[in-house]
């Protein structure tokens, strides 16, 4: 419980005043709890019986100053002062109860969206090297159901603890004033249930983590079923998919009903002993009443203490359960905010040049016991245009990441204006490449929002302007709402084409020094992509280019053209130099010169 509090006070500190008032005000509603016994125990020694021709007797409630003065016959005098303190403690229950409830919710939601920022900003410091440690699922799960799990910690399960142990405390010196003799069956049970907690909290924090598992698993099967709708509709494996997910949802059902299971049966052990203690106490006080050391009107103020300290008793074991799940929470939100990013520390703050100068000296790239870039040397001034080709697998894409910061090399260096990449801010490497990727993301929203993602105030103008350049207009425009319709999410509703061109268009605006396109016109018709390179002479013009592809002719007209071949360069040169060295992109240009017309020759 303990760590769970450290970890996440400094995301719920600023609003402690607010729940420690909480704590007050739910103190202030045990206390309500606690004397309104008192007050049916008066009504019934001084007002309930005497009306029924019984003489009132002296009780032990602390509220008998309140009818000292009135004559003991004069019982409906008496009812009206302890009927009107009755419903004014009942009101000032509700009241309290409602202050409470609404301010620990509303000032803490903030703190819960703080800490989903956080998770987010880790995601986006790790990107996608923390997908290799966790699934999208766990992502989800973490930042839905852990972040709200912590939430309950510090607005419901601290302060409702708090609330049950003074309840019973108090409670216990109320049955004494009585009584002695009636806090040794309460004793006893508490003694009795700390034993059994033990087991129970076991199995609460067995089950708990094996449900954030199924849960987690229920969220990628759902991710996946939703984003690979296409896929398997084009497949027609409907069938297959919703055979996985029914499985997954089954997998989670089964965990929640064996937990429910497990739950229920401690909570019938906890009733049964509840109702056994409660006949024990019973028998006592009818034993202390025949005695007359006890009157029918505290007998009424104890069966309502005890049924409620037995009632805290079960509600402080499942608190402590819920404590368990909070702990899971806990575990897995903080083993991944914590989790120490070993690539940000390699990197400095120096800031990046408006034309930086990029190098590659013998750079290599191993992941594991396979080398995706192997000792690449290529010198990229500003302003330089650089084509990369090469078969499926080469290292082309890795090569282009590992330029932005977005892959680590393993050996050699890269610098940036003679300067090692590891000197620099890695957000301000980023911000120096306009990045137009193989995998299109685009995000439910307008084709104008996602132009202008990397910035939303952007012009119209502007936006409309990085359109054309990307041939955007060739569609958009015959949609009946242009720029502004909606796009499904990850681009559902446009081809692959389109989706293309509309990730060129918000590479173009975010207007970056160097423009890297990695194979982002593979799904373009030739003539298409021919205008887009003409515009991009236009609209880019002096800028650096670095771009990947499988197709020979688009690299015409690029200063430097590079074959790569098993993560090595295996030539390079000028078109004019390749087409003369008559290797590899000389055979790939002719083979396909023989299958298409480049647009224009």
């Amino acid at each position: 419980m303990f760590n769970i509090f450290k970890k996440s006070f400094p995301y719920y500190k600023r609003i402690y005043p607010i729940l420690i008032l909480c704590v007050v005000l739910g103190l202030f509603q045990g206390i309500l709890t606690l004397v309104t016994p008192q007050i049916i125990s008066l009504m019934v020694d001084r007002v309930i019986n005497p009306a029924f021709g019984k003489a009132p007797v002296e009780n032990s409630s602390i509220f008998m100053f309140l009818i000292e003065d009135i004559p003991a016959d004069n019982l409906w005098q008496i009812m009206f002062v302890l009927v009107g303190v009755f419903l004014g403690f009942i009101a000032a229950y509700f009241i309290t109860f409602y202050i409470r409830w609404n301010i620990s919710h509303y000032f803490s939601i903030g703190c819960d969206n703080k800490l989903r920022l956080g998770i987010l900003n880790k995601i986006n410091s790790y990107g996608t090297r923390l997908l290799k440690d966790y699934t999208p699922g766990d992502l989800i799960t973490i930042v839905n159901s852990d972040c709200q799990g912590i939430r309950e910690f510090h607005i419901a399960n601290i302060p409702f603890t708090i609330d049950s142990i003074f309840f019973i405390i108090v409670a216990f010196v109320f049955l004494s004033k009585i009584n002695i003799l009636l806090i040794v069956a309460p004793v006893a049970t508490f003694g009795l249930y700390f034993f059994i907690t033990k087991g129970f909290l076991k199995m609460c924090e067995k089950f708990y983590g094996e449900r954030w598992k199924k849960n987690s698993e229920f969220n990628s099967e759902t991710q996946e079923s939703i984003y690979g709708i296409r896929t398997i509709k084009s497949y027609g494996r409907e069938d297959i998919r919703r055979k996985g997910f029914y499985t997954k949802a089954e997998n989670l059902k089964d965990i929640h009903m064996e937990l429910g299971r497990r739950r229920q049966r401690y909570f019938m052990f906890f009733d049964t002993t509840d109702q056994i203690v409660m006949v024990i106490c019973m028998a006592i006080c009818i034993a202390l009443t025949v005695n007359f050391k006890m009157t029918a009107g505290e007998y009424a103020a104890f069966l309502s203490y005890m049924l409620s300290i037995i009632g805290y008793f079960v509600d402080i074991i499942f608190l402590a359960g819920d404590i368990q799940d909070n702990k899971v929470s806990c575990k897995r939100l903080f083993g991944m905010v914590d989790k120490k990013d070993e690539v940000a520390e390699l990197y400095g703050d120096r800031q990046m040049s408006d034309k930086p100068h990029i190098r590659f000296e013998n750079v290599s790239v191993i992941e594991g016991e396979q080398t995706l870039v192997d000792n690449v040397t290529l010198d990229i001034p500003y302003g330089k245009k650089v084509g990369i080709m090469g078969k499926t697998g080469c290292g082309k894409s890795v090569l282009v990441k590992t330029m932005q910061g977005i892959r680590e090399y393993t050996d050699g260096a890269l610098t940036f204006d003679g300067v090692n990449s590891h000197e620099y801010n890695r957000r301000q490497i980023a911000g120096a490449f306009g990045y137009a990727m193989q995998d299109v993301f685009l995000f439910s929203n307008t084709i104008e929002s996602n132009i202008a993602f990397y910035n939303p105030d952007a012009s119209e103008e502007l936006v409309r302007k990085c359109g054309k350049a990307a041939e955007v207009d060739e569609f958009a425009l015959n949609f009946k709402d242009g720029y502004q319709t909606i796009i499904g999410e990850k681009g559902f509703g446009l081809s692959g084409g389109q989706k293309q061109r509309v990730a060129i268009a918000r590479a173009l605006l975010k207007d970056a020094p160097v423009l890297v396109l990695d194979d982002s016109t593979s799904a373009l018709d030739i003539e298409t992509e021919s205008k887009i390179f003409k515009n991009l002479d236009e609209f880019f013009t002096g800028k650096t280019i670095v771009m990947t592809t499988h197709r020979a002719m688009a690299l015409k007209e690029f200063d430097e053209i590079i074959y790569m071949e098993n993560g090595k360069i295996a030539e390079r040169g000028t078109f004019d130099e390749l087409m003369q060295l008559d290797g590899h992109y000389a055979a790939i240009y002719k083979r396909q010169m023989d299958k298409e017309v480049y647009a224009g020759e």
